[in-house]
């Protein structure tokens, strides 16, 4: 705003509020208050050079004033928006309620695997496994450790969503929908002859999921086996065809430091 504009409206402002603040005072000059005793009592002169002040100040700086501005609540983290597509008679995904859920679905990376709330037990066979494949070499990708339930719910959704009622849909009112779905098929990496369960070693945070790439020379003398690391950790594969990046904490000591007690106790 140029200058010369803003001081024609501070000019006007101030000429307001002294015409507003003489009214004010004239008023009760026009009608005398009495005493009890019948005597007129003068008015007190109205502080009109305050309201000439706080009119400008309010003017440069509307911060002072104290009514309350709302302010728009920000999205929860992780909190996608699946809206119903107009025309399509396929129903949007439902939202994630739950707030741990809602951090795990917008994280990326490395900060997407949740190790911290796996079993104290589970979590420590898991670094056990990641210090053996470098070990011996070779290389590691965590995918997926730890999940909640709503979580898990949600991957399920996913799931059934994708494969039972989009997949081959052609209806041309559901293609965004459809390309919304498939992107969420595709980011959590899931398998369409596999479908999520909804209670999972995941849940109960004895599971992770992760890619382990052994070279075809070790670092040790006999070149060791992707299962025989992870037993030696106290895992397990339980389905390597289906699912070969599911790795399963066994619950037993490994058999390694099973045989050295044998040994110590012999």
């Amino acid at each position: 705003m140029p200058y010369s504009l803003r001081f024609a409206r501070v000019i006007q402002l101030v000429l307001f509020s002294a015409f507003v603040a003489v009214g004010q005072v004239a008023a009760p000059l026009q009608q005398p208050a009495t005493s009890p005793s019948g005597s007129a009592v003068q008015p007190k002169s109205a502080a009109w050079e305050d309201s000439l002040w706080l009119s400008v100040m309010h003017f440069f700086n509307p911060r002072l004033d104290s009514t309350p501005v709302a302010t728009p609540a920000a999205p929860a983290p992780g909190a996608t928006a699946f809206e119903a597509e107009p025309g399509c008679s396929v129903a949007p995904l439902g939202q994630i309620d739950d707030a741990t859920a809602r951090q795990l679905e917008a994280s990326t990376g490395s900060n997407a695997v949740d190790v911290a709330d796996m079993i104290p037990a589970a979590a420590r066979a898991l670094k056990l496994f990641e210090l053996k494949v470098t070990s011996a070499g070779g290389t590691m990708i965590l995918k997926s450790a730890y999940r909640p339930a709503a979580y898990q719910k949600h991957l399920q959704d996913v799931w059934y969503k994708w494969m039972g009622e989009l997949k081959h849909n052609h209806d041309l009112s559901c293609q965004v929908l459809r390309t919304q779905v498939q992107e969420e098929f595709v980011r959590h990496r899931l398998i369409e002859t596999q479908h999520p369960v909804a209670v999972s070693d995941h849940t109960r945070g004895l599971a992770f999921d992760a890619t382990v790439d052994l070279p075809a020379t070790a670092k040790i003398r006999r070149r060791p086996t992707l299962d025989g690391l992870a037993r030696l950790a106290g895992l397990l594969r339980p389905a390597i065809v289906a699912d070969p990046v599911h790795f399963k904490f066994l619950g037993a000591t490994p058999p390694r430091y099973v045989a050295l007690r044998r040994r110590r106790n012999a």
